[in-house]
C-alpha cells in the first residue's frame, strides 16, 4: 500500500491535470462560438449591405418612372385644357350642351331615395 501522502500527490496532480484540460476546452470552445458568431455577423452584415443597394436601386428606379408618369400627366392635362380653350371659343353652345349632357347621365346613375311609407 502507497503512503497516505504520496496518494494525496498523485490525486492533487491528476485533479491538476483534469483542471488544465477542461479550462482548455473550455477556451477552444470559447474560440470557435466567438468564430461562429463573428461569421454569422458577417454574412448578415453583407446581406443587409446588399439588401440596402437593391432597394436604393429599386427607389431610384420608382422614382425615375414616377417622374416620367408625372410628365406624361402633365403634357396630357396641357393638351386637354387647350383642346377645351378652342372649343368654348369656337362652340360655347356645343360646350354648354355636353356638359348638360353629362349631368344628366350623372344625374341618372344616381340611386332615387325610397318613397316615404304612408
Amino acid at each position: 500500500m502507497k503512503p497516505f501522502g504520496e496518494t494525496a500527490r498523485e490525486t492533487r496532480a491528476k485533479a491538476s491535470e483534469l483542471a488544465e484540460k477542461t479550462a482548455e476546452n473550455a477556451r477552444l470552445t470559447a474560440e470557435a462560438a466567438k468564430a461562429r458568431i463573428q461569421d454569422g455577423y458577417g454574412r448578415a452584415r453583407a446581406a443587409t449591405e446588399d439588401f440596402a443597394a437593391k432597394a436604393s436601386e429599386q427607389a431610384g428606379v420608382a422614382r425615375e418612372a414616377a417622374g416620367e408618369v408625372y410628365e406624361k400627366g402633365k403634357a396630357q392635362a396641357k393638351r386637354a385644357n387647350s383642346k377645351l380653350k378652342d372649343v368654348a371659343e369656337k362652340q360655347p353652345l356645343a360646350l354648354v350642351a355636353g356638359a348638360v349632357a353629362i349631368g344628366a347621365l350623372l344625374g341618372s346613375l344616381i340611386p332615387k331615395g325610397r318613397k316615404p311609407e304612408e
